[in-house]
């Protein structure tokens, strides 16, 4: 989907079907990054870029997802940044355990 370099031929239902199951995705993994960010210590120099993510993760959730590729799109690359946090908290929580 992300390398898309030319409007698929899908119907709008499709579209909208695709970036409803992205937001889904989404939510599911902001959810995950909230909890890896909450066993860090408060502290941690990883939790404010945590909350940047997720503040912006926030943001674009708020917008009910259109039936248009760009929609669809945005939503995997918002699917993506969440896992890429999620991954650096992952590692930061793994490395700072006793």
């Amino acid at each position: 989907m992300l390398a898309w370099t030319a409007t698929p031929k899908l119907a709008a239902a499709d579209f909208q079907q695709i970036a409803l199951q992205l937001t889904g995705a989404a939510r599911a993994v902001a959810g995950d990054v909230r909890r890896a960010a909450g066993r860090l210590p408060g502290d941690h120099p990883a939790l404010p870029l945590a909350d940047v993510v997720l503040a912006e993760a926030d943001r674009r959730l708020s917008v009910a997802p259109q039936a248009t590729v760009r929609c669809a799109q945005n939503r995997a690359r918002l699917v993506r940044a969440l896992y890429e946090r999620l991954d650096r908290l992952t590692d930061t929580a793994l490395a700072t355990s006793p």
